[in-house]
């Protein structure tokens, strides 16, 4: 094979594997896709032309390479910052699959280590193993990446710059070496050493991530919870002061003030209806949070229809019972609205040792249903997705079974939890 040839096939290879670590880490830019890669082609084909006497592997052909590899993220999206940073995850991929196939060859064969690339059958053996290797790793880290805080991103490219600096040392110090086991175990060791990180990153993240979202939850439903109980509260010292309320009427009326007391019971009228429980099921929490879902209902225009039953021993603390019932409303409401009908019926009832509920309504058109289960890709947009996750994951821990069906453009969501002691007679103690 040519020297002419043993320069330009390896250095193809890796830029079409430059292009596609940048093209996963950096996206889309301005210019189509067919516009970029005539723009990557000819630019390669450029840069091959001023490659001047540089040796394969050495300083200046790694330095310019890297220079390449800059200019070319240039073509794609993202931040200044993260385009200054491709090049180095590029030679982290790059140089490290040089390396260790490079090291492993020589070993085996009893070879220089610079001799390896001297065969066509090995230069085409790199570039398309290479380029395997870099598509296979961007395909799980699209599957299992996840945001990482501040922290871990520091850490993160701290351990690449100083991967991809070492990298760079062995590729160009061994060229001068012949065949040893050392120089082989070296780099399995950083190849592997790069890998390991890279999952307990992916692990961690996914951890903190999940942790975040946990406390959030937590967080939100301790405040909605405590904003029920004080609109419960409030309603419960409006009834206290009805009595109150009365002799101010008798009041104004004893004084012949028509008008002040129709005044005063309007501002009356409006407190009352704000606050009025418009359920009693003997659990003050439950009734505030059915009536304020009824409320912002009415709002929407959505007609809002309960069949419920003694519920003073409804199988859920304050915070699970927050979350279940507020994202299953919430979401019934938000999908309702669109509909025509738009209503929701929702039922809890006591049977047989179990508390059998469901909410249902009216969707606008018939969500896809496969085995009792939304589709991945409504969970997370707008509508019945938010927060189903959540109910799911309250429901499971509590011991209970749910199932989703849509037919006829009605929605439903059904669920069973197993009670204590029936309702029926906790209500007689």
């Amino acid at each position: 094979m040519s020297e002419q040839w043993t320069i330009h096939l390896p250095c193809a290879g890796e830029f079409i594997a430059v292009l596609q670590i940048e093209n996963a880490m950096l996206g889309r830019g301005r210019l189509p896709r067919w516009g970029s890669l005539t723009l990557a082609g000819a630019f390669w084909i450029v840069t091959q032309v001023l490659w001047w006497d540089y040796q394969p592997y050495s300083v200046q052909a790694i330095a310019f390479n890297g220079l390449r590899f800059l200019a070319a993220s240039f073509l794609f999206g993202g931040t200044l910052v993260q385009k200054f940073f491709s090049p180095v995850i590029c030679g982290v991929a790059i140089l490290g699959c040089e390396n260790l196939m490079g090291a492993v060859a020589a070993t085996i064969w009893h070879i220089r280590f610079v001799d390896v690339w001297t065969t066509p059958g090995n230069v085409l053996i790199y570039g398309v193993t290479t380029n395997l290797v870099v598509w296979l790793f961007v395909q799980l880290l699209k599957r299992s990446a996840a945001p990482v805080d501040s922290h871990q991103r520091l850490a993160a490219n701290t351990f690449l710059c100083v991967s991809a600096a070492m990298n760079c040392v062995l590729s160009i110090y061994g060229q001068q070496l012949d065949y040893t086991p050392v120089m082989m175990l070296v780099c399995i060791g950083m190849t592997l050493s790069v890998a390991a990180y890279f999952a307990l990153l992916t692990l961690f993240s996914s951890q903190t991530l999940q942790a975040n979202r946990i406390q959030d939850q937590i967080k939100m439903e301790q405040e909605r919870s405590e904003a029920l109980m004080e609109s419960y509260r409030s309603q419960r010292r409006l009834t206290h002061d009805f009595s109150n309320h009365m002799d101010a009427v008798n009041f104004y009326l004893d004084r012949g003030d028509i008008e002040g007391a129709k005044t005063y019971l309007a501002g009356i009228s409006q407190k009352v209806a704000a606050g009025t429980a418009v359920v009693n099921t003997n659990h003050p929490l439950l009734d505030a949070l059915l009536s304020r879902e009824y409320h912002k209902a009415a709002q929407k225009g959505v007609m809002l229809q309960f069949d419920l039953c003694d519920l003073r021993q409804f199988p859920l603390s304050d915070t699970d019972l927050v979350t279940v019932m507020c994202n299953l409303l919430d979401n019934a409401v938000e999908a309702a609205a669109k509909a025509d009908p738009p209503r929701i019926d929702l039922r809890l009832k006591h049977l047989e040792g179990e508390y059998v509920g469901s909410v249902r309504n009216r969707v606008a058109r018939d969500v896809p249903v496969e085995r009792g289960a939304l589709p991945a890709s409504t969970k997370t947009g707008p509508g019945h997705g938010m927060g189903m996750a959540n109910v799911c994951a309250v429901l499971d821990r509590s011991g209970g079974e749910y199932t989703i069906s849509c037919k006829d453009r009605w929605f439903c969501f059904t669920f069973t939890l197993p009670a204590g002691a029936p309702a029926e007679q906790a209500a007689t103690v």
